[in-house]
């Protein structure tokens, strides 16, 4: 059997258990059984894929790799993707694990990655004697290099986890940065994911702290969802959702573990990061991840880029933009009523201002964005519809911010993660930019284009923007 047969063919198809509780599905005890399987959703009636037929988190994962993959159909000579920094993690550990099949290491030199062509081609280069399978080594930038290149040469991949640093682990939706923008491609998603819990509680405290943003971001990320799909008509599924929130559930109350260095609570918190890749899985999208707060962050790190700049990292960015997003909420609805409508900025005014933030890339977000958010008769529909959804659960979202916002800036500053733009370095007017135009890096819904239709988003850009930095916003 070749490789692209026994890796490529169909998913079986699995029964849930007691699909007349959807409710249930979500529990991660009762999913892990799915994985690797196809399935009918008793909530939204869309066939689930579960790529992933694997997560293990053990002190035995990186010594048994070699059993455990070749238990899973795996066979002949893999490039491993490495850092500097994770080969010292635990590169001989993986290469021993791996020695049934005589590995081919390819570590990565720099401490300033990004997953972006220059990566892409230098995978590719390495894998000139056709390997049958990659393994990635590392956290966001080397897993999303891995995933891109596995899904255009066909390959199945395995993804070793170093930090529980971000959500894309179990992700076949692959961010890069090509020319300077970071635009969402298609990517593979892993076959298993493998990390030691002793790997993880040893990586730097940041990473641990970015992972814990990363998981908040989706309090944000699943009103967005919900709103888009009365809104906008966008494809959802409760149980996705619901898969999710339990998720950020679980994460709050592992604040306390973290912030003291358990290795059991890193575990279980790469255990949650993964539940949300698999989730990003089953819709065939970031959609249940990534709302308002991930535009944000896409464009401070875009700007970085742009300016050379050693960037910090994905989730500390996400984690500051969920506050953000959580308070511009709260500034928008909290008195439960829809805001009152003010003038929204005309198309000339707002191509002026996509030019000025994105530079060079301004070409590129002007043409993949309407100039003009809707209006007239559209945007009165969409107000009717949205008044629906605010009464029915909108407005008690909002309520429930008052308590989770406080919580998460002080789960997320005693994590020893950042909870201001400031402290990375960013002024009023990167803040500015990245509210009131990170929209512009991906043409979807969100708070962001919301805050936009009805007016406020750039004075309300403005507010918090010089806000912030005095501690007067949250």
């Amino acid at each position: 059997m070749d490789r692209l047969t026994r890796f490529d063919e169909p998913l079986p198809e699995t029964t849930p258990p007691d699909p007349a509780d959807w409710g249930s599905l979500s529990a991660p005890e009762v999913l892990a059984p799915l994985l690797g399987r196809r399935f009918a959703c008793p909530a939204c009636g869309a066939v689930h894929v579960l790529r992933t037929r694997r997560i293990e988190t053990s002190e035995t994962a990186l010594a048994r790799s070699g059993e455990l993959l070749e238990g899973m159909g795996f066979a002949g000579q893999p490039v491993v993707l490495f850092d500097t920094r994770t080969y010292a993690a635990c590169g001989p550990a993986l290469t021993d694990g791996l020695a049934r099949f005589s590995p081919r290491p390819m570590i990565l030199q720099g401490d300033d990655l990004h997953a972006d062509e220059r990566l892409v081609g230098s995978l590719l280069i390495a894998m000139s004697d056709d390997p049958p399978f990659l393994v990635s080594c590392g956290s966001g930038c080397l897993t999303d290099t891995t995933r891109y290149v596995a899904l255009r040469c066909r390959l199945p991949f395995v993804s070793v986890a170093t930090a529980a640093s971000m959500d894309g682990y179990a992700s076949s939706n692959t961010p890069l940065i090509v020319g300077g923008f970071k635009i969402s491609y298609p990517g593979k998603a892993p076959e298993a994911i493998l990390s030691d819990p002793r790997v993880l509680a040893k990586a730097p405290r940041a990473m641990t702290a970015a992972g814990f943003g990363d998981v908040l971001a989706k309090i944000v990320a699943l009103l967005d969802w919900k709103l888009a799909r009365d809104l906008e008509g966008e494809s959802y599924c409760p149980l996705v959702a619901d898969l999710v929130d339990k998720a950020v559930g679980e994460c709050l109350a592992l604040a306390g573990d973290l912030a003291g260095g358990s290795p059991s609570a890193v575990a279980r918190l790469l255990d949650v990061l993964s539940l949300t890749g698999v989730a990003m899985q089953m819709m065939g999208t970031s959609r249940p991840a990534s709302g308002a707060e991930h535009h944000i962050s896409h464009l401070l790190e875009m700007r970085d880029i742009q300016r050379g700049r050693h960037g910090s990292l994905h989730g500390d960015k996400v984690g500051i933009g969920t506050l953000v997003s959580m308070a511009m909420y709260l500034r928008m609805f909290g008195d439960g009523a829809l805001p009152a409508q003010r003038p929204t900025l005309p198309a000339a005014a707002w191509e002026r201002e996509v030019r000025r933030v994105y530079g060079p890339l301004a070409d590129e977000a002007i043409a993949k964005n309407a100039p003009e958010p809707p209006s007239g008769a559209a945007w009165e529909a969409q107000r009717r519809r949205l008044a629906r959804s605010m009464d029915e659960y909108g407005y008690a979202a909002v309520r429930s911010f008052r308590t989770l916002l406080p919580k998460a800036r002080d789960d997320m500053a005693a994590l020893g993660g950042p909870t201001r733009p400031d402290q990375l370095g960013y002024g009023p007017e990167d803040t500015f930019d990245a509210i009131c135009f990170g929209k512009e890096v991906r043409p979807k819904f969100t708070l962001l284009r919301l805050a936009e239709r009805f007016g406020w988003l750039y004075d309300l850009g403005r507010e918090i923007a010089d806000g912030l930095p005095r501690g007067v916003i949250y």
